[in-house]
């Protein structure tokens, strides 16, 4: 990688307490709290009154208690206010999970598998993320099987579903037979079937890679074979890696130990780190809408068309007390979840989880280089914050990240770039 694209990055991460008080001490920082302190290492003003006269630098710091049980204070590289080249911040928004159709899609209402008696069919499923093995090479799931003699599209249906999920891919991805009737998957009297093929989550945490994985693929059915022209194989979500993630920001802290010095992660002793990312996820208070469920079936209904303006495709949901992931919406107010609801028939209250909100500094700062020369290094530093706090209306900011806002705001705005205000 080109010096001049790679970003030293430092990464701080809040367990969502308000940010030290004005003019604090570096001391007053406790385990799991973050703080932003100037060049005299006191802190700077959560009322947002510092600005880059008072303050020409920063420091983003973070109390930590390592592996041992001993407490230290983790602190950025220097910002230098007359550095800055971009400041962002991104609100938190879940992963969105794959999703792929052969025949009868349930988001679109409509499609079907050709019936054709005895007869070969042949379909592909091509994984396109990375191999676990750290390979870039893509994998190509081919499969070919022959219908019943007396063949219809349940049994077709079931045969690409079982073909998939008792394969070796399984790992990959899951597959469900559906169908454009009711009751569980719609099955009950439905008049077309079809296949609903869905990406899993796999294993994101090992020491020796440090780039977010996420299973996205693509699908397709040979129509020289028993499919023929009349089935149909349609996209019916595609994968978002969202932003903010306990996956993205612990991946991201894992890759910048290396800048704290840990280079051993496959030799004999490794290293026990101590992470700051928590996959514990963060609830808020109910949204006025209220969702109906079924036992046994994973759609539900919202009770009104104002929940899309408050829950999306991938969202971390409680419904009546138990937790789900919405895997796509079909409307305004149907939703497919990832699991068959478990709960009593009837009536729930809907509660969002969430993770984390970023917000990003980048800036630059001269080095000499080995023969003397001056060279520019980017540099950027990323603050984690929790979405939100316990409890908090969906759309809520945590303190954390209140703090963080009237600080930084303020004094982006005085720094030559004159950088405008975020919000999270």
């Amino acid at each position: 990688m080109s010096n001049n694209l790679h970003r030293v990055q430092n990464i701080f991460i809040s367990n969502g307490a308000a940010l030290p008080a004005n003019n604090a001490e570096i001391t007053a920082v406790t385990d799991g709290q973050i703080g932003i302190f100037g060049r005299d290492m006191k802190a700077l003003d959560p009322a947002g009154n510092d600005t880059i006269t008072t303050q020409p630098s920063i420091y983003v710091v973070q109390g930590k208690t390592d592996t041992d049980g001993t407490f230290y204070v983790k602190r950025s590289m220097k910002i230098d206010g007359t550095s800055v080249l971009r400041y962002e911040g991104k609100s938190y928004e879940a992963a969105k999970r794959e999703v792929w159709a052969i025949g009868y899609d349930r988001k679109l209402a409509t499609g079907e598998i050709e019936v054709n008696n005895a007869t070969d069919y042949q379909f592909s499923i091509v994984l396109k993320n990375n191999k676990h093995l750290y390979s870039e090479r893509q994998q190509t799931f081919r499969v070919n099987f022959t219908s019943a003699a007396s063949a219809t599209e349940l049994s077709i249906a079931t045969q690409i579903t079982s073909s998939i999920n008792n394969s070796t891919y399984n790992k990959d991805v899951i597959a469900v037979t559906v169908g454009n009737g009711t009751g569980a998957y719609g099955l009950t009297s439905a008049t077309h079937y079809g296949v609903e093929i869905t990406a899993k989550d796999v294993n994101q945490f090992l020491n020796t890679t440090y780039t977010l994985n996420q299973v996205y693929f693509q699908v397709a059915v040979n129509d020289n074979s028993g499919f023929g022209t009349t089935t149909t194989c349609t996209k019916i979500q595609a994968f978002d890696p969202g932003n903010g993630t306990y996956n993205q920001v612990y991946t991201m802290e894992n890759f910048d130990f290396q800048y704290e010095g840990v280079i051993n992660r496959t030799t004999w002793p490794i290293p026990v780190l101590d992470y700051s990312a928590s996959s514990t996820l963060i609830s808020s208070t109910a949204v006025s809408e209220t969702v109906a469920i079924t036992t046994g079936e994973d759609v539900v209904t919202f009770s009104n068309a104002t929940i899309a303006g408050k829950l999306k495709a991938g969202d971390k949901v409680t419904l009546d007390g138990v937790a789900y992931e919405i895997k796509y919406f079909v409307s305004t107010t149907v939703a497919v979840l990832t699991s068959v609801a478990t709960t009593t028939n009837g009536t729930g209250a809907v509660i969002l989880r969430v993770k984390y909100d970023l917000v990003t500094i980048e800036f630059n700062d001269a080095i000499n280089g080995p023969t003397g020369n001056i060279a520019v290094a980017n540099k950027s530093v990323v603050i984690a914050v929790p979405a939100l706090d316990s409890g908090d209306a969906y759309n809520g900011v945590s303190a954390a990240g209140q703090d963080v806002m009237d600080i930084l705001n303020a004094w982006m705005a005085t720094t030559p770039a004159a950088l405008a205000n975020i919000s999270i």
